[in-house]
């Protein structure tokens, strides 16, 4: 396997999930093994994946850095986040991979309160990994080592079995091992630095949602969001865009034109006034977006939608 830094390759693959067997389904289980010399090329996916490491020895190469995994490591790889694994030691290593896009399960994982643990796991631990202030990944034992495996095989016949109703049940499955990945990381949280750590890109990220939400209308870039909340620019565009699975001018926009159409529903406003009033300074640009957001005009939009009290 090429081990050489993956932001010095040119072009880094993306995995989509329409590529794999069965691809039209929003989520893919398979097991597989690693041969002694054998590994991946450095790639990304457009979804969520689950890593676990059931056999043997391997590494895992991530933002710029190699790791070492063993039997019981858990590890999640958000979208777009390029990495690579090779087998290590004489018997190889098998790995269970749980592939899914976050809207499989969107009624629980747009709830952030739900899945807090699991989502600082999944978006926060991998990039707090580059800069060496925690460990890098979660190692399961005991009970929940075994309670996760099962999970994993059961996924896995469901998957290949393809009986009525197996999405629903690996929906569920998936949400069990959400939950239970997110209790052992909660746990294993003994250091206070550690704990800490995970609290604040936590809380600051959500923090700057909140007040993209109330400052929707001013000049917003995202070097000035993040300085507000002590985050790099490129953390933050890559928290952003893995928690909301959209950029900092998607969100943005779509705050703005949602504000936009109440106030055609609800005021006599002209569009230009409504257009400044939420936040975009251009007329033009903002009927673009308005009608590649809604499929209409701003006009048409009132025309179809207006209760004027």
């Amino acid at each position: 396997m090429n081990q050489s830094d993956p932001q010095e390759r040119k072009e880094i693959p993306v995995c989509r999930m329409r590529d794999n067997p069965n691809g039209e389904e929003p989520f893919f289980i398979r097991r597989y093994v690693l041969e002694k010399g054998q590994g991946t090329s450095y790639h990304s996916h457009e979804y969520l994946q689950i890593n676990y490491i059931r056999k043997g020895l391997g590494r895992h190469f991530i933002h710029q850095g190699g790791f070492d995994i063993s039997k019981g490591d858990i590890f999640v790889i958000p979208p777009n986040v390029p990495h690579a694994i090779s087998a290590k030691g004489d018997n190889g290593v098998e790995i269970f991979e749980f592939e899914f896009f976050p809207t499989f399960i969107n009624e629980n994982f747009g709830d952030f309160t739900r899945v807090n643990s699991f989502l600082d796991f999944a978006y926060i631990e991998p990039f707090l990994v580059v800069e060496n202030k925690v460990k890098p990944r979660l190692n399961l034992t005991g009970e929940v080592q075994n309670e996760v495996e099962q999970l994993l095989w059961e996924g896995l016949r469901e998957f290949e079995g393809r009986k009525q109703g197996f999405e629903l049940l690996i929906k569920s499955l998936l949400l069990k091992l959400l939950v239970i990945v997110g209790r052992a990381f909660t746990a294993d949280l003994n250091e206070k630095s550690a704990s800490f750590m995970y609290q604040r890109y936590h809380e600051e990220i959500f923090n700057a949602l909140e007040y993209i939400k109330e400052h929707y209308n001013e000049s917003l870039s995202v070097p000035e969001v993040a300085q507000l909340f002590a985050l790099s620019p490129s953390y933050f565009r890559y928290l952003f865009k893995s928690i909301t699975m959209q950029n900092f001018v998607e969100y943005l926009n779509n705050i703005r034109i949602m504000k936009a159409c109440e106030l055609l529903c609800t005021t006599n406003k002209r569009v230009l006034d409504i257009s400044s009033d939420t936040g975009f300074n251009n007329i033009k640009h903002f009927n673009e977006v308005f009608r590649r957001s809604t499929g209409l005009t701003p006009l048409q939009y009132r025309k179809h939608n207006q209760h004027i009290g």
